[in-house]
């Protein structure tokens, strides 16, 4: 394996270890982000707590993972639960009628859901706001990402081509020099 390749794995393990993940759940438009380094790389519509059952807002973090999960309280399946708290608040596959609908989850739809239940790690931090305002200064789409990270493998580029392009085979002019 030549020298570039080992590089390159090298630093998809390290990304794939370090990247920063977090999900963050807007009640206001009814959907849900999956940030990576403040890039925005997927995102869905949900469904959550309808009037009497709100959804609670704040910071929490994945404290389980269970693909083929059964609610214990309504004993209906939550497929692909990612569970945000003890008393029964999680984000699963369900019925998303583009409106607030459940009794307090976060509903996703179904090919959402397994990419964000593969994707998530336990421990992921979940901010659920009615106000994502606050949060999207800070993020960019991964389109803006990508066309950001070409744009400056281009200057790289660039700039080692000006670095090779003064490299000489010719012998220091030792007068010039002072020698």
């Amino acid at each position: 394996m030549n020298h570039n390749k080992i590089i390159f794995l090298m630093s998809i393990l390290l990304t794939l270890t370090y990247a920063q993940k977090q999900i963050i759940v807007d009640l206001k438009n009814q959907k849900i982000y999956a940030i990576e380094d403040n890039v925005i790389v997927m995102d869905s519509k949900i469904s959550s707590g309808k009037k009497g059952y709100n959804t609670p807002t704040g910071k929490f973090v994945i404290l389980e993972k269970q693909k083929y999960h059964i609610s214990t309280i309504y004993n209906l399946p939550m497929p692909y639960m990612l569970r945000l708290t003890n008393r029964g608040v999680a984000i699963h596959q369900g019925y998303v009628p583009n409106y607030p609908a459940s009794h307090g989850c976060i509903r996703i739809p179904k090919n959402f859901a397994y990419k964000l239940f593969d994707w998530t790690p336990h421990r992921t931090q979940v901010y659920v706001t009615r106000n994502f305002e606050d949060f999207n200064k800070t993020l960019i789409t991964y389109d803006q990402h990508k066309a950001t990270r070409d744009q400056n493998e281009t200057k790289t580029i660039s700039n080692q081509e000006l670095e090779d392009n003064n490299i000489t085979d010719k012998k220091p002019d030792m007068h010039a020099l002072g020698f």
